[in-house]
């Protein structure tokens, strides 16, 4: 009886916690703040864009290009897998 009674406590505080959310999440308050924050934040990241430094572009010739696949193709080691089949 007593586990019974332990159980209906908890499932009625939980269902009284998730009204309780889901009434402050939809309210006209929460939604106002929300969107006075997200517009705040919009107008710091633009100002914030304007005031970044452009920085010269120094990669010039930076990548340099080999023939290492070329070389290591000359290096293989040649397989005469082939040649026993085609006999």
């Amino acid at each position: 009886m007593l586990k019974k009674i332990k159980n209906i406590f908890f499932f009625i505080s939980f269902c009284t916690f998730v009204i309780f959310i889901t009434f402050y999440y939809f309210s006209d308050e929460n939604i106002m703040k929300t969107n006075k924050i997200r517009s705040s934040y919009n107008l710091n990241f633009i100002t914030e864009i304007y005031n970044l430094p452009l920085l010269k572009n120094n990669t010039n010739d930076i990548i340099e290009f080999s023939d290492e696949v070329e070389v290591f193709k000359k290096k293989k080691k040649k397989y005469k897998f082939w040649d026993l089949i085609n006999k």
